[in-house]
């Protein structure tokens, strides 16, 4: 099974998770370089830094992806 198979709208909702998913991981980007809260430097201290990044990330990302989702499909337009 191949995206194209896949109804419209579902490809709708995967494109616009993507592109949630991408924003959030600028976004924590962005956090790590500024070190938002003392975030990074906590994060980098620790023994187990890529698991923190990584549930950060996919915290960050699901939460953006399911914003993002919201958002299109509250702006999708009616043809009716």
């Amino acid at each position: 099974m191949t995206i194209s198979s896949l109804p419209l709208l579902v490809r709708f909702l995967i494109r616009h998770a993507a592109i949630g998913f991408g924003i959030a991981v600028l976004f924590v980007g962005m956090m790590l370089a500024f070190d938002v809260g003392g975030i990074a430097t906590l994060i980098f201290a620790s023994s187990s830094a890529v698991l923190a990044l990584a549930i950060l990330t996919f915290s960050v990302g699901l939460t953006f992806s399911s914003v993002q989702m919201g958002f299109a499909v509250m702006f999708l337009r009616d043809d009716g």
